[in-house]
């Protein structure tokens, strides 16, 4: 048993350096020797959970998503109650546009973690693209409430109010938003473009008009 302990301290060791060293194919091949060890799943189950979990990251960064989600459902399946799992699967389901299935995963893991900020957000933009706007709209005006300063729900709820017809309330995230990060170049494009809708923006520029005269 602490011959296994040792290689596998060994074999995250050499993970770690690669990673450091930018060398990210190193690092899974690292990790992947740790998961194919003998009796690692029965002697050292936790090393085994946090290999899966490490090689998901990593494949998430080289955008191999598929082996990502494996690695992340074998993660849950050795620790189901750990939420953030359950949340990293949702924002990889998010980001191939399978919002149903993030929306579930996002559930699972605050049925596990009640009233998490962001798992809160990701839910309700979850929701919001699965076509259900109006709960999509309480669920990220929920997660403001769970953290007034988070930046991307802002945005996110900004956007989720716009496709409703909603454009000052959007404006009024997005200004709220760029009083948080003000050199967000993102933002000010999205603000321009509310101001544009609203007509907030020909107003001022008639009244500078005006005033130059």
């Amino acid at each position: 048993m602490m011959e296994l302990k040792n290689k596998i301290e060994e074999l995250f060791a050499r993970a770690g350096q690669k990673v450091r060293q930018g060398d990210r194919a190193g690092a899974i091949a690292s990790l992947t020797e740790v998961i194919d060890l003998p009796k690692v799943a029965q002697e050292e189950p936790l090393s085994l959970e946090c290999a899966h979990w490490g090689l998901a990251g990593l494949l998430i960064t080289e955008r191999d998503v598929k082996r990502a989600e494996d690695h992340l459902k074998a993660a849950i399946k050795l620790n189901p109650q750990e939420a953030g799992y359950l949340q990293e699967l949702g924002a990889l389901y998010n980001y191939q546009a399978r919002f149903e299935a993030a929306a579930q995963q996002f559930e699972k893991s605050l049925e596990l973690r009640p009233g998490h900020p962001e798992t809160t957000h990701l839910l309700g933009w979850a929701v919001f693209m699965s076509g259900d706007l109006k709960r999509g709209q309480k669920m990220l005006e929920f997660a403001l409430e769970l953290d007034e300063n988070n930046v991307g729900t802002l945005n996110d709820l900004a956007v989720c109010l716009m496709e409703q017809g909603k454009i000052k309330e959007a404006r009024g995230m997005v200004e709220k938003a760029l009083e948080l990060d003000p050199q967000n170049e993102l933002l000010k494009s999205f603000h321009e473009m509310l101001e544009g809708k609203t007509g907030a923006g020909k107003n001022k520029k008639k009244g500078q008009n005006k005033n130059h005269k």
